[in-house]
């Protein structure tokens, strides 16, 4: 027999539990319907309390989305504005021939690191503006293309390290050490780098040009939170790529990871980092970055840290930082780090590869 549905069986078993004293009493039974109902009414109140949590969580993110869509063709317009009103050179395809009565041979590697173009510095030490940022590359140019002279170099790989900005919202000390706003820094850096390349180019036959981002180039200060090519040198490569389309030059624009790029030359490798995400001064970091690309790297080159460093971890194996066009500012004063402007390049040969610090003083 069924006690839910048998009334004289339900009336049978608390007759039973009333004679042994396990029935509740009156009070009791009260008590345990009112809390069984105020048990209900808290769970259907948890239950509102989270959708209402779950529709904010979801409204807070739908306004951050159309915010950060504003931001973003706020942007968009910005940089198109800021194309408009520059100039850009002119690509020229100059034919460029081997010297037929000399024996060098040679393929450059050439590193931009960590221009942080539009940071304004002011020190007792060191001054940096953007109209320095111009003489410096120009200057930079005159040592790679005396260099490819040396070498007889007649194909130069050219590679960006990132932090090619300096971005305005990065900390709060850029917010007042940044002269132009992220949109003509972008742009304005983008053309003194084509016109870096095409110096270059005037010199040598086979040009390549790629760009990886640092921490500067990322549009929001929190690298967790950022998508992986929401950078100033995706846009930047756009540009570049842009550029080589519409003057119909023939520097070879190669497309990389955001965070990572790659060259082979005459069987050696070599791996480009920012710096950032690999610490260079780790021992371990060659071997990590060969293991998590499955190739046995010679080199690995970054930037960030603003010197040339260059560590052997293994039998002709190096882990490379080179300088930055910036030099010293408040922020590593304030943190005693200091060193001189510079650059590097790699020079590669049937022998074997140089690594060299270019300075820029």
């Amino acid at each position: 027999m069924d006690s839910d549905t048998n009334e004289n069986y339900r009336c049978l078993i608390k007759h039973y539990q009333h004679k042994i004293g396990q029935l509740p009493s009156v009070a009791k039974h009260a008590e345990m319907v009112a809390s069984n109902k105020l048990q209900a009414i808290k769970n259907e109140i948890g239950n509102i309390n989270s959708a209402k949590l779950a529709l904010q969580e979801q409204a807070r993110k739908v306004r951050k989305l159309v915010r950060d869509t504003n931001k973003d063709e706020l942007l968009i317009e910005e940089i198109g504005n800021a194309i408009r009103q520059g100039t850009f050179v002119k690509a020229s395809n100059p034919v460029v021939l081997p010297d037929i009565n000399s024996d060098k041979d040679a393929d450059l590697i050439v590193c931009l690191s960590d221009i942080h173009y539009g940071a304004h510095v002011d020190i007792p030490e060191n001054y940096y503006d953007t109209k320095v940022v111009a003489r410096l590359m120009d200057l930079y140019a005159e040592k790679v293309i005396k260099l490819i002279d040396e070498t007889g170099a007649q194909s130069v790989d050219i590679v960006n390290l990132g932090d090619i900005v300096e971005h305005a919202y990065m900390r709060n000390q850029n917010l007042y050490d940044s002269e132009e706003t992220l949109s003509e820094q972008i742009v304005n850096v983008t053309r003194l780098i084509i016109e870096f390349i095409q110096r270059i180019r005037n010199h040598a036959e086979i040009i390549t040009y790629r760009g990886i981002a640092g921490n500067h180039d990322r549009m929001q200060g929190d690298k967790n939170s950022n998508l992986n090519a929401d950078h100033a040198v995706n846009i930047s490569n756009r540009i570049i790529q842009m550029w080589i389309e519409v003057t119909g030059s023939d520097v070879q624009f190669v497309e990389t990871d955001s965070y990572f790029a790659e060259i082979m030359l005459r069987g050696y490798h070599f791996a480009f980092v920012h710096g950032d995400r690999d610490n260079l001064s780790n021992k371990n970091t060659l071997a990590k970055v060969s293991e998590n690309h499955d190739r046995h790297y010679d080199a690995v080159i970054g930037g960030h840290v603003h010197k040339f460093s260059m560590l052997e971890v293994g039998n002709n194996r190096y882990q490379v930082t080179f300088g930055s066009f910036k030099g010293m500012d408040d922020y590593s004063k304030r943190l005693g780090v200091s060193s001189s402007r510079s650059q590097g390049v790699v020079i590669v040969n049937d022998r074997g590869f140089e690594i060299r610090k270019i300075g820029l003083q």
